[in-house]
C-alpha cells in the first residue's frame, strides 16, 4: 500500500496561497473591478515616485526644500535624478503631470518589471526549499499578494529596498569572504535608502562579528554621507534633518504609534496624547526587540522581530511596509524545511504569515487592517513565546 502522504506547514502555506490569491482574482473579476477599491483604498498614482523625481523639474534649490515630504536619504534622490533625465524632454513643462503621461508611466512599468524580476530571483537564492518548481511558484503568488499591489501602487523604493535586504541576508552567512563583504555593502545602500534598515546591524553585533559590524557602519557613513555632495552639502543636510523630522512627528493609521492613538481617541484622548503614548510603547518594543535579538536562539523569530521594526515601529511607515515581512517568512520556510516533526504552533505560525498577505480585506478593517492584524498576533504570540522562556529560566535558576 502507498503510505498517505502527510500535510506539512510548507504545503499548508502553498495551500492557503493558492486559495488566497485565485480569491483575490475572482473577487476582482465578479466585482468588475470595484473590489480593486477595497485593496488599495486610495489611489496615489505611484505618488512616492513622481512626487520625488518631479521636483528634478521645479527649479528648486535644492531638492529638500519643497515640503517635508523631500525625506528621503540623497542617494535616494541621486536615482530618481536619472529617472527624471530619462523624462526630462518629455514634461519639463508639466511636472505636475508626470505620473499620467505616457513616458511616465512606461518608465513605472519598466521599473516596477525589473523589481519583479530581481524580487523572484532574490527569493529562489534566499529560500532553502528543494522544490523549485514550489518555490517559484510561491515567488509569483507572493508577488500577486496585496502588499505588493500597495508597494506598486505607491511606487516606493521599499521595494526595491526588500530586494536589497534579501539578496544581502543570502550572502551573509556565505563561506565566501568577498559575497560576506558583498553583503555589507548591501545593507549599507538599502539603509542609504531608507535608513531604518540599518537596525540589520544588529546581526553582527549579536553574533559577535564586530570586525564586519565596524565596516558596515563605514560602508553605511559613505552611501549616506556622501551623495550630499550632489545636493548642497552641509545645507542639504540640515534640510533633510528638518523634513524627516516633520514627517515623523505624524502617524499613519497602522504603526504603534496610530494604532495607540486611534484606541486612546476612542476613550477620549487627544490624538496628540494617544501618540505621546504610542510612542513610549514603541521604545519599550525597541528596547525589547534588541534583547530578543541577543537572547532568542532561534533564527526566524530574531529576524521576525528585527524586520517588524521597518513596518510597526516607525510612527510614519505606510502600508506598504508590509512588503518587507518577506524576509522573516523566507527565513520561517526555511526553518520549517529543517524539521521532521511539526508541532501545532508551526501550523499555527505558518497560518499567520500567510494570512499577513493574503487576508481577504474586509470594509470594516479597511484596505490593510486584516494583514496588520494577523502581523500583530504573530508577533503578540512571539512575545509571549520570548517571556515565557525568560520567565522560565528565572524559576529554574531560583530552584537551583
Amino acid at each position: 500500500m502507498r503510505q498517505k502522504k502527510r500535510l506539512t506547514p510548507v504545503n499548508y502555506i502553498y495551500l492557503l496561497f493558492v486559495l488566497g490569491i485565485c480569491i483575490m482574482f475572482l473577487s476582482l473579476i465578479c466585482s468588475k473591478g470595484s473590489f480593486l477599491n477595497k485593496m488599495v483604498y486610495d489611489f496615489s498614482y505611484f505618488a512616492d515616485f513622481f512626487d520625488h523625481v518631479r521636483r528634478f523639474y521645479l527649479g528648486l534649490d535644492s531638492v529638500y526644500a519643497e515640503g517635508m515630504h523631500a525625506c528621503f536619504p540623497p542617494l535616494a534622490y541621486c536615482i530618481y535624478y536619472l529617472i527624471s533625465r530619462m523624462l526630462y524632454y518629455n514634461n519639463i513643462d508639466n511636472p505636475q503631470e508626470l505620473s499620467y503621461s505616457g513616458s511616465g508611466l512606461l518608465i513605472i512599468c519598466l521599473f516596477t518589471a525589473l523589481l519583479a524580476i530581481f524580487f523572484i530571483f532574490g527569493f529562489l537564492r534566499l529560500c532553502r526549499l528543494p522544490d523549485k518548481l514550489g518555490k517559484k511558484v510561491l515567488a509569483v503568488l507572493l508577488f500577486a499578494s496585496y502588499p505588493f499591489w500597495l508597494a506598486v501602487e505607491r511606487g516606493n523604493l521599499s521595494f526595491l529596498v526588500l530586494i536589497l535586504l534579501m539578496y544581502a541576508m543570502d550572502l551573509k552567512d556565505s563561506g565566501s569572504g568577498v559575497q560576506r563583504e558583498a553583503a555589507l555593502v548591501l545593507f549599507a545602500i538599502a539603509a542609504a535608502l531608507k535608513l531604518y534598515p540599518a537596525i540589520f546591524g544588529i546581526f553582527y553585533i549579536a553574533e559577535k562579528r564586530y570586525k564586519e559590524a565596524v565596516r558596515l557602519i563605514f560602508y553605511g557613513c559613505l552611501f549616506f554621507f556622501l551623495p550630499f555632495a550632489f545636493f548642497h552639502g552641509m545645507d542639504g543636510f540640515f534640510l533633510f534633518l528638518r523634513n524627516i523630522t516633520a514627517v515623523n512627528s505624524g502617524a499613519t493609521g497602522v504603526t504603534i504609534v496610530g494604532i495607540v492613538g486611534r484606541i486612546g481617541d476612542r476613550f477620549g484622548l487627544s490624538l496628540a496624547t494617544g501618540h505621546a503614548i504610542g510612542k513610549i510603547i514603541s521604545y519599550f518594543y525597541f528596547l525589547f526587540v534588541i534583547i530578543a535579538s541577543f537572547k532568542n536562539r532561534i533564527y526566524w523569530k530574531k529576524v521576525s522581530f528585527v524586520t517588524s521594526l521597518m513596518i510597526i515601529f516607525v510612527a510614519a511607515s505606510g502600508t506598504y511596509c508590509l512588503v518587507y515581512w518577506v524576509i522573516p517568512f523566507v527565513c520561517f520556510i526555511n526553518y520549517l524545511h529543517t524539521k521532521t516533526q511539526f508541532t501545532a504552533m508551526d501550523f499555527v505560525y505558518a497560518t499567520l504569515f500567510s494570512l499577513s498577505f493574503i487576508a481577504y480585506p474586509l470594509s470594516i478593517a479597511g484596505s490593510s487592517g486584516m494583514l496588520y492584524m494577523s502581523l500583530y498576533t504573530l508577533l503578540g504570540l512571539l512575545i509571549i513565546e520570548q517571556l515565557l522562556e525568560v520567565l522560565k529560566k528565572l524559576c529554574n535558576s531560583m530552584v537551583i
